[in-house]
């Protein structure tokens, strides 16, 4: 039974669907398309929407760790998928049984996974992953040397099969393209060299995340994998305009509505305090659902199409919305929290912006208890 008692967040299958082709006509034709569906898909759902991307026709899935993967597999989830973070060695049997592609970033995590599979039959599928300025997990490729030695010897360990390469963008979203195109040209540098000096040819090549696929052309190489851009939310609106949908919606609805005359105190710490006779709704949403506490007073949620000021500080499962404006407000009223509501609406990165934070943030915030309602 789809919930919406309480609190829920709408899932606009179609949307995904349009962001999906709106990305793909930005590649060529022979480009293929991974989509992270790490995290819960952003917080979507991430079976839902594997499910979805197949019937789309997307390429590749890429999750970030062994259970985010092996919950696709169980669902029937048939795509290849890479897993972007560490798995323990140990583990290397079950990636090789349930086909599954394994992110190589040391020769020490290399030769492990190698050694772990000594003795059988097994090779694993690896994509080797370079690190050109990101400063996170890579084989470091930066200055001088123009490749690392550590993931040429990966190349030429047993049991595993070097399937594809990439790097991560640090600032591809952001109007630093010169630091962008460093990272790109030494990634390409890095491939030469290592297809060179090994004597293969590594088949999928990626680095064009959201900020790349849709600013960077010259950076989409055999692949592409957009994660926020996919979920309809641009990675940078003053920088990428475009026709994106955003895929989640979060609601939430009035369960109860009080009248307060001025000078009373709401929610704890009494930080806000009436300014005259006031009529106070209260949501059923609050921290524990993924609303950051420290929006509290300074967001806005629509109602009836109109803009209405969130009050007092926002509670583990509770908030406060001042409905005074409005002339009938009633229990179970829809409230928005982000996403539209009649002509209105507000987008996540306006709460992001006022969380000082970013939009991945919020959305894989929405919590479990949260039922996703997907639309076709």
């Amino acid at each position: 039974m789809q919930n919406t008692d309480r609190t829920w967040a709408e899932i606009h299958l179609d949307r995904l669907a349009h962001n999906y082709h709106l990305l793909r006509k930005h590649t060529p034709s022979d480009c293929r398309f991974l989509a992270p569906v790490k995290a819960n898909a952003y917080g979507h759902g991430a079976v839902t929407v594997s499910h979805t991307l197949a019937d789309l026709g997307c390429d590749y899935l890429a999750v970030a760790c062994l259970p985010e993967a092996l919950e696709l597999r169980e669902a029937g989830i048939t795509l290849p998928i890479l897993v972007f973070g560490y798995t323990n060695p140990k583990d290397a049997s079950i990636l090789v049984e349930n086909h599954l592609t394994q992110a190589v970033f040391s020769r020490e995590q290399a030769e492990a996974l190698s050694l772990a599979l000594k003795g059988t039959e097994y090779t694993l599928s690896v994509h080797l992953e370079l690190d050109t300025g990101m400063g996170r997990l890579g084989f470091p490729c930066r200055g001088a040397l123009c490749a690392p030695a550590d993931a040429l010897i990966a190349m030429k360990l047993p049991h595993l099969h070097i399937q594809g390469i990439f790097t991560h963008f640090a600032v591809a979203d952001m109007d630093e393209d010169d630091y962008t195109r460093a990272q790109f040209e030494t990634f390409i540098k890095a491939i030469d060299w290592l297809e060179q000096e090994s004597g293969q040819i590594i088949p999928l090549r990626h680095s064009a995340n959201s900020g790349g696929a849709l600013r960077l052309p010259e950076t989409h190489q055999n692949m592409i994998r957009p994660g926020l851009a996919l979920y309809g939310v641009s990675p940078n609106p003053e920088l990428i305009e475009t026709n994106l949908r955003p895929v989640m919606e979060l609601k939430t609805r009035i369960i109860q509505v009080r009248d307060f005359v001025e000078g009373e105190s709401i929610s704890y710490g009494r930080t806000y305090k009436t300014t005259s006779t006031e009529k106070i709704a209260v949501l059923p949403i609050g921290y524990a659902d993924g609303l950051p506490r420290i929006l509290s007073g300074k967001m806005n949620m629509l109602l009836q199409g109109e803009t209405l000021p969130q009050v007092g500080r926002i509670c583990m499962d509770m908030c406060m919305l001042n409905v005074s404006t409005l002339k009938k407000v009633s229990i179970g009223d829809v409230v928005t929290v982000f996403g539209q509501d009649g002509s209105n609406s507000q987008s996540v990165h306006t709460l992001a912006t006022l969380a000082e934070t970013i939009p991945y943030e919020l959305l894989t915030r929405v919590a479990p208890r949260v039922p996703r309602i997907t639309f076709p």
